[in-house]
C-alpha cells in the first residue's frame, strides 16, 4: 500500500511538472536607451505592463532585456543572439520591443527559426513600438515562430523613418497588423511616447481581451487589416479599421520631404 502511494505521488509530481509551462514577457529597449529606466523594473512602462500581466495571468514573469544599444546591425545581431538564449528558457514568450529593440526581437525570430523547428510559434505576441522597418525586407519577422505581431507606429514619430531610410509598416502577412497610434484629442505621440504607460497598461489586452468583452470596438479587429488605436489615460482604448492607411503613409512621406526641404533651403542674405 505504501509503495502504491509513493508511486502515485511520484506520478502526480511528474504529470504536474510535464504539464507546467513557463512563460515571460520581455521588454527590449532601443538604440542608445540602455541607461533609461522606462523598460527596467523601476520604470513606469515596465510597471504598467507588469500590473496587467499579473491581472490577466498571461505570463509567469515580466523581464527587461538590456543590450549595448549601439547603432549597428552587428550590435543588434549580437543582442538578438543573447535574446534567443533567454527566450529558449521559456515555453513561450511575449515580446515588447521599442525602436531598434523591436529590430533585435525580429532578428531573434530569424535565428530561432534557423536553429530548430521546435520553436514554432513560441513567441505568442510581439508588440513592436516605433520599429524602423527595413525597406529591403531582409530584417522581417519570421512568422514561423511568431503567432501574432502588432506593428504599432505614430505619424508623430519623426525618428522611426531615420531620414526616410526606413519605413513605418511591414509588408502584408495574415498575422501582422500595422497600427497607427493616437492619444487623447487626436494627438500623434512622439517616438519616446510610444512607451508611455498609457500604452503599456493596455498592450497585453490587445486584442483578445477587449474583443471577447466587446470593448473599444476590438470585436472588429483583424490581424490582416490595417488599423488605428486611440489610447487614453483613464478609459479603454478604441480600435478602428484604417482603410486609408496607405494614403496617409504617402502623405506622411511627402510632409517629411517638404519639411526637410524647408530646413535646408537657402535664403538670400538680404531677407
Amino acid at each position: 500500500m505504501t509503495i502504491r502511494v509513493i508511486l502515485l505521488a511520484l506520478y502526480t509530481l511528474f504529470a504536474s511538472y510535464a504539464l507546467y509551462t513557463k512563460s515571460a514577457c520581455i521588454i527590449i529597449h532601443g538604440t542608445w536607451a540602455s541607461g533609461e529606466s522606462w523598460y527596467q523594473s523601476s520604470g513606469d512602462f515596465f510597471q504598467s505592463v507588469q500590473r496587467v500581466a499579473q491581472e490577466l495571468q498571461v505570463v509567469d514573469e515580466v523581464l527587461s532585456f538590456s543590450w549595448s544599444g549601439k547603432l549597428s546591425y552587428h550590435e543588434q545581431y549580437q543582442a538578438a543572439q543573447n535574446l534567443v538564449l533567454l527566450i529558449e528558457l521559456y515555453d513561450f514568450v511575449y515580446l515588447i520591443g521599442h525602436s531598434h529593440g523591436a529590430t533585435v526581437g525580429i532578428i531573434a525570430s530569424q535565428i530561432l527559426e534557423n536553429k530548430n523547428s521546435k520553436n514554432y510559434l513560441n513567441i505568442k505576441k510581439f508588440y513592436a513600438l516605433g520599429c524602423p522597418v527595413d525597406p529591403t525586407g531582409e530584417i522581417y519577422p519570421d512568422m514561423q515562430v511568431i503567432e501574432c505581431l502588432y506593428n504599432m507606429f505614430s505619424f508623430g514619430d519623426y525618428i522611426q523613418p531615420v531620414n526616410d531610410l526606413h519605413g513605418r509598416c511591414f509588408a502584408f502577412h495574415e498575422r501582422i497588423t500595422n497600427i497607427s497610434v493616437v492619444f487623447e484629442q487626436d494627438k500623434h505621440p512622439t517616438h519616446a511616447q510610444l512607451h508611455d504607460p498609457r500604452v503599456g497598461k493596455e498592450l497585453l489586452k490587445i486584442h483578445e481581451y477587449f474583443s471577447e468583452r466587446l470593448l473599444g470596438n476590438f470585436e472588429n479587429f483583424k490581424c490582416n487589416q490595417s488599423g488605428t488605436i486611440q489610447f487614453f489615460q483613464y478609459s479603454v482604448p478604441v480600435y478602428a479599421v484604417q482603410k486609408n492607411q496607405q494614403q496617409l503613409l504617402d502623405l506622411d512621406i511627402k510632409a517629411r520631404w517638404m519639411m526637410n526641404a524647408a530646413l535646408f533651403r537657402s535664403y538670400p542674405k538680404n531677407l
